[in-house]
């Protein structure tokens, strides 16, 4: 069983966003949380809330079973492109140049650490 969240239209650029998972992958939900508290990037407060989510839905779904968040680690992380928004730019001659916002589709995935 895994605790599973999926985030789309998140508006953050997918390769910005990818730089922060090697941080957090294979560490427990607490470590996660707290090594995101101090990053200064933007994807650091959406993956913070993104991993809480998995965590909370594990442990619902888990039910009767006594578990906590430090009884859980960060299984894998997926950051997909999303959809983008054009935006039109006025241009030197008379042109009008193309700005891309980009989106991103966040996937969280917790699984229980075994032996505990």
């Amino acid at each position: 069983m895994v605790g599973k969240t999926f985030q789309k239209g998140i508006r953050l650029s997918p390769r910005k966003g990818r730089r922060i998972i090697p941080e957090v992958m294979g560490k427990s939900v607490t470590d996660a949380k707290m090594i995101l508290d101090f990053h200064p990037h933007k994807a650091a407060r959406i993956m913070k809330k993104c991993i809480h989510t998995a965590a909370s839905n594990y442990i619902d779904k888990a039910g009767d079973m006594e578990l906590k968040e430090d009884d859980l680690y960060v299984k894998s992380i997926i950051i997909d492109e999303g959809a983008k928004m054009k935006r039109l730019r006025p241009m030197s001659f008379g042109r009008a140049g193309l700005i891309r916002k980009r989106t991103s589709h966040i996937t969280v995935v917790v699984d229980k650490i075994e032996g505990r």
